[in-house]
């Protein structure tokens, strides 16, 4: 027995030196050694002593779990009934004794509780149904053997040592139906996980799209919006309302940003008309920019140009048509 919990220390304090990775995975198959000691209610005349076993079990969620366990108790039989008796056989050398075979066989179902954040220790409970085997290995006709139904229930920790093996300290109270004895085991053991689904990574949070206008104005310094106006109107039509709220997200976000409103033109009509109806236009997108959002017009600054920077050609529908144009230009960006 001393060499078997020689070799089982020595293989635990091993794995301990490896990375933890912990968590009970859905789907799981495990299986382990156990040994620990049994202890029995007095009128079952019989000695507390080692037990040894193995368990396996399957996890249908990370809560929800079954085992099955099988283990030996190797014990003895006092025929003298009463710790009194037995006492006066250990002080005289009276009585007999024969040694014994206890068998406990059982099925739980078992709860795993999530209440630590790195999930590598693993607080449980078990309830479960099974029977107890007592093997008489002397006079069968003075003691003959007997199994009896043992429910049992009891509670239990896991500590995973790697991401597929977990040490586990167990305690259960075994009822063997019949005069209702009230056994003890205390055990600890090794469980070794296989298969299952890993749990999967959190997803990063989605990386934002930057807008067009700010990367535009951030690699160009300025950058077009598409805001038209009516023949000789400087009203915003509310269709254009979304591409000057950029204008605003963009001074928001960067709340040390100044820009500038530019207004250009084509060159139809008189070089002074159009001059006074772009400066119209940008006070206006400045003045929706300042009362819809809130924008300190101390970071604005309106600018009409007329017909006087053109960058297509005038002289035909389409390149007209680019001219008659409002930009936002970055001033100053305090990074």
């Amino acid at each position: 027995m001393k060499n078997v919990m020689r070799v089982f220390i020595v293989i635990a304090l091993l794995i301990f030196s490896t990375t933890a990775f912990a968590q009970i995975k859905p789907g799981a198959f495990n299986i382990g050694p156990l040994f620990g000691v049994a202890t029995f209610e007095g009128n079952q005349d019989l000695d507390n002593a080692p037990v040894l076993g193995v368990r396996g079990g399957y996890d249908f969620t990370k809560n929800w779990g079954v085992e099955a366990t099988f283990n030996w108790v190797p014990t003895r039989y006092e025929y003298t009934s009463g710790y009194f008796n037995r006492r006066l056989q250990q002080w005289v050398g009276v009585g007999d004794s024969e040694y014994v075979n206890v068998y406990n066989y059982r099925i739980e179902g078992i709860y795993n509780f999530d209440l630590f954040p790195d999930k590598r220790f693993v607080p449980f409970i078990a309830v479960g149904i099974g029977g107890q085997t007592i093997d008489y290995r002397g006079d069968s006709d003075a003691q003959p053997d007997r199994t009896r139904f043992a429910p049992d229930y009891g509670i239990g920790l896991k500590y995973f040592l790697t991401e597929n093996i977990a040490l586990r300290g167990d305690v259960r109270h075994v009822l063997a139906i019949g005069s209702i004895y009230n056994d003890l085991e205390a055990t600890v053991g090794l469980a070794f996980y296989f298969g299952g689904k890993k749990e999967a990574p959190a997803p990063a949070p989605p990386v934002a799209a930057v807008p067009e206008l700010e990367k535009k104005m951030m690699d160009e310094g300025r950058a077009r919006l598409n805001v038209e106006f009516d023949f000789d109107k400087s009203d915003i039509r509310p269709q254009y309302h979304d591409e000057i709220k950029q204008v605003a997200d963009f001074m928001v976000k960067y709340p040390n940003t100044k820009i500038a409103i530019e207004g250009h033109t084509d060159s139809i009509g008189t070089d002074e008309y159009n001059q006074k109806l772009s400066q119209r236009r940008v006070d206006s997108v400045k003045d929706y920019i300042i009362d819809k959002f809130g924008i300190d017009g101390k970071r604005l600054r309106s600018e009409g140009f007329g017909e006087t920077r053109p960058i297509a050609d005038n002289k035909t529908a389409e390149g007209r048509q680019r001219n008659r144009r409002v930009e936002s230009v970055l001033i100053k960006l305090d990074k």
